[in-house]
């Protein structure tokens, strides 16, 4: 069954400059609830884990954003996404975001950057919230009312949304695990 959930937010994806993750690690130095955890997980690209390394400890966080490498094996995946109380896609652009399928499938809060394939998934206050690329300030808005608790279940609803992905091996594959 599901782990423990704990007090932090997630990405995982690629560090890379395409998802916007210096985004997100602002965001984390203005949401009102100081002790909640950003977890970064996944390969990164370059010079972008250093650079964002840098910006963590700018803003001195280093306490609350941690950065694990790439997760490739499926069921640890799952054990990552069901551990963390918001997912946050903060993409420039996305085609088909497998990861967010994934946190939804999961039952998942899910945050992302108004991006077109995070568009076609999510319907703002619906099954997830979407605020403007690039726009920290409009993501600590959405973490700050999330953590408030004034949510309607939308995790339930994101659920309930991507069943129609059934085409999708991923959510297949997650079913065959479970």
């Amino acid at each position: 069954g599901k782990g423990r959930v704990e007090n932090k937010i997630l990405f995982l994806g690629r560090i890379a400059p395409i998802k916007n993750l210096d985004v997100l690690i602002k965001s984390i130095s203005l949401i009102k609830d100081k002790k909640i955890r950003l977890e970064i997980v996944g390969p990164s690209e370059g010079d972008c884990l250093l650079r964002l390394k840098g910006l963590v400890k700018r803003l001195g966080l280093d306490r609350r954003v941690e950065f694990t490498g790439g997760i490739y094996d499926l069921r640890k995946k799952i054990k990552k996404i069901d551990s963390c109380k918001i997912f946050v896609l903060p993409s420039k652009s996305e085609a088909m975001p497998q990861a967010l399928i994934e946190a939804m499938s999961r039952g998942k809060i899910v945050i992302s950057s108004n991006n077109r394939g995070s568009r076609d998934l999510i319907s703002d206050g619906e099954n997830g919230y979407l605020f403007s690329i690039g726009d920290e300030k409009k993501l600590a808005e959405k973490i700050d009312f999330v953590l408030s608790g004034k949510k309607i279940d939308v995790g339930k609803k994101a659920k309930k949304f991507v069943e129609q992905f059934r085409w999708d091996k991923v959510i297949e594959k997650i079913e065959r695990l479970f």
